[in-house]
């Protein structure tokens, strides 16, 4: 991992801070990876995936270094009804780079609770990334 990559995972934007890691920040961290271990499981090779909880005063439900495979999950979304949506939205930022695309449901940032993408329409559109930015 590049260096820069090291410092970015320990360090907190949005005005947030991470978390200190206890037994409530490592179940949520686990919730987190409980998403990437069903994208591992449906066959979708992607890298290792650094993630990292982050306070509730943070303004973002989760935000991730483009393809620097970094995710930082605000506390107060773990268990959101959106949650698994919110996570596939963060891979497709970190694993695959790609940033705010407008029209669509999983990647249009600014419109995201709007949209309410549904569970399975999410895992769909993460397909169609993986597909086309798969190395």
């Amino acid at each position: 991992m590049r260096t820069s990559q090291s410092s970015l995972k320990n360090r907190a934007a949005y005005g947030g801070r991470l978390l200190d890691m206890n037994g409530n920040t490592y179940a949520m961290r686990k919730e987190v990876m409980s998403v990437i271990y069903q994208v591992l499981r449906k066959g979708y090779n992607i890298p290792r995936v650094e993630v990292r909880v982050v306070s509730t005063n943070t303004d973002a439900a989760a935000y991730a270094y483009l393809g620097m495979n970094i995710v930082h999950m605000n506390e107060r979304y773990t268990g959101h009804k959106l949650f698994v949506q919110i996570v596939l939205h963060e891979l497709v930022h970190a694993v695959f780079g790609v940033g705010e695309v407008v029209g669509c449901p999983l990647m249009h940032c600014s419109k995201f609770w709007d949209n309410k993408v549904s569970e399975s329409d999410a895992w769909e559109l993460f397909d169609r990334y993986y597909t086309k930015h798969k190395a």
